[in-house]
Parts: C-alpha cells; structure tokens; sequence
C-alpha cells in the first residue's frame, strides 16, 4: 500500500504513489489509511478518553466525531494526528485523517508548505486542485491569526488537504495551542460530501 509519509524528512510527508493513483484508501497517515480501524491502533480506551467532546455538546446528534492524539509512541512524523468516525460505530471505522507538525516559526512552516504543495501538484495533475490562499482563521475574533491551505479534490471521491497555520501568541496562549503547525489530511468521500452537503448547510 502507498503511504503518505516519508518522503524527505525535513518535507514530513511522502508521496510514493505514481501520478495515477486516485484512491483515497492508498495512503497512510502513520500507517492509518481510510476505512481501517482505529482498533488496530488505539484500545477502545485510549479512543474514548481522547474524544473531542467539546466541538460535539450534542454528541446524540452528530454523526460523526473526533479523536485527536498526541505524540503517541509509534508516530514517527507527525506531533498529533485527528481521525475521524462514526459516532455509533463499534468498530471505529476511519473516514478522514490529519496529522499536524509543529514548527517554532511561520517561515519554517511555510517552506515545508510550500514543498508538499508542490510535490501533490506534480502527483495529481488530474485532480481538482484549489488553493484558498492565505485566510483569517475563524476561531480567532480578532482576525489576526491567519491560514494557508490548497486541496485536492480525487475523481474517485475524497480529499488530500495541505495548511498551514499561523496564530497569534496571544490566541495560541489562550486556548493552549502552538503558534505554527504544519498539517496535512485525508478525507473520505462520505465524510467530504457530509462536510459540504450537512455539516455547514
């Protein structure tokens, strides 16, 4: 199976699969692909006790939800990654991945950026590919703290996501976060299309 991994290690990520691959289920994230189990990763405890209940206050009502882990022993890239699944799924089925790097500077993480973006564009010239520039970062009031992404949407469904992030120290303080991190993700074509089509309607 392709990973999505390492490819250089100052890039962070590797885009081993040839350019005609279109299937979001042949790359990993540390090793994770879309439609595995978190189960084969994570025990059921270490998923529940590292839920995202605070984005989720109607938990009943969502049909999906997130898990983010920190700097779990058998990452060897990423800082963090968030996975996403089914609320009632028993068998924690995964239908999107990001994986985040922290970085000390924006400059930093904008030439890392900068490379995997790069590097994608060369790999899927066949995929709907939108840059959406440089943009305020939503949660920040202040619209000070800003983001980089470009996506690229697969003929087969799904999405592959760069961004970078750039907040203020002042945000960064206040809700315990880093300053500058690098991420990139994967996503399903149900969950994309739930994204566009329930989530935000």
């Amino acid at each position: 199976m392709k990973k999505l991994s390492t490819y250089l290690f100052l890039i962070f990520f590797s885009f081993s699969a040839p350019s005609f691959a279109d299937d979001i289920r042949d790359f990993q994230i540390e090793g994770m692909s879309i439609g595995d189990s978190l189960l084969d990763y994570f025990t059921e405890e270490e998923i529940k006790n590292n839920l995202q209940l605070q984005y989720y206050p109607n938990i009943k009502d969502k049909k999906f939800i997130l898990a983010e882990f920190y700097k779990f022993p058998f990452f060897q890239i990423y800082d963090s990654l968030q996975i996403v699944f089914k609320t009632n799924d028993k068998k924690y089925k995964i239908y999107g991945i990001r994986g985040s790097k922290l970085f000390n500077n924006i400059k930093d993480c904008k030439m890392e950026y900068n490379k995997a973006v790069k590097e994608l564009s060369e790999m899927f010239k066949n995929s709907e590919k939108v840059d959406a520039g440089e943009r305020e970062y939503i949660p920040d009031p202040t619209g000070k703290s800003k983001t980089y992404s470009v996506f690229f949407w697969l003929k087969s469904g799904g999405y592959i996501e760069v961004s970078c992030f750039n907040m203020t120290e002042e945000f960064a303080k206040q809700n315990n976060w880093d300053n500058n991190n690098l991420a990139i993700g994967i996503s399903s074509k149900e969950f994309s299309d739930f994204l566009l089509n329930e989530e935000y309607k």
